[in-house]
């Protein structure tokens, strides 16, 4: 671990090796032997982030990863132009959450006219938010990531469905539609 301390590309390598851990390979059985290389890795990237890295986002998703929270290591965004799609929960139609340049919204998207009845995201009050989603934005709050920030609140918010008018938490919709297999 030292060398990740000073080497974007064992960083990067370290990285990589920690998102991938959650796959039906066999490499589960390897981590409990790593428990305290993970943590050193921990933190140094959370040491990393601070220094508001050219790499940030990679670096973000790598620290993600050595909490444990793979899907949101391997599904988050820059939130420039980012779509995620889920199920409404409630009448399980495929619905798109934009969050990005575009807007924030849910929709449903046609193959012929792109993205249609959007509705409004409704972001989380970053006050309210708890566990993980917390921890994101309080991150990202911390290193000056301003949009990347905005993103989680979305992302962590609410969505109305454009076909049955329901409200749903986009964030547990999307951990449901992209958790790993274990």
């Amino acid at each position: 671990m030292p060398l990740a301390s000073h080497s974007a590309r064992a960083r990067g390598l370290a990285g990589l090796i920690v998102m991938c851990v959650p796959s039906p390979h066999g490499c589960d059985d390897l981590l409990p032997g790593c428990a305290h290389a993970i943590r050193t890795f921990r933190e140094i990237l959370d040491r990393h982030l601070r220094s508001r890295p050219d790499d940030y986002l990679a670096s973000f998703r790598f620290l993600l990863a050595t909490e444990q929270q793979y899907h949101w290591s391997a599904v988050l965004g820059d939130f420039s132009d980012d779509f995620y799609r889920v199920a409404c929960p409630h009448c399980a139609v495929d619905v798109t959450i934009a969050i990005g340049a575009y807007g924030r919204y849910s929709a449903i998207r046609d193959w012929h006219l792109g993205d249609v009845d959007r509705r409004e995201l409704r972001p989380a009050d970053p006050a309210a938010l708890s566990g993980v989603g917390r921890r994101m934005h309080e991150t990202a709050v911390r290193d000056g990531q301003g949009s990347l920030a905005d993103g989680i609140a979305h992302l962590f918010g609410h969505a109305e469905c454009p076909h049955c008018a329901s409200v749903f938490n986009v964030a547990e919709e999307c951990t449901s539609a992209n958790r790993p297999v274990m």
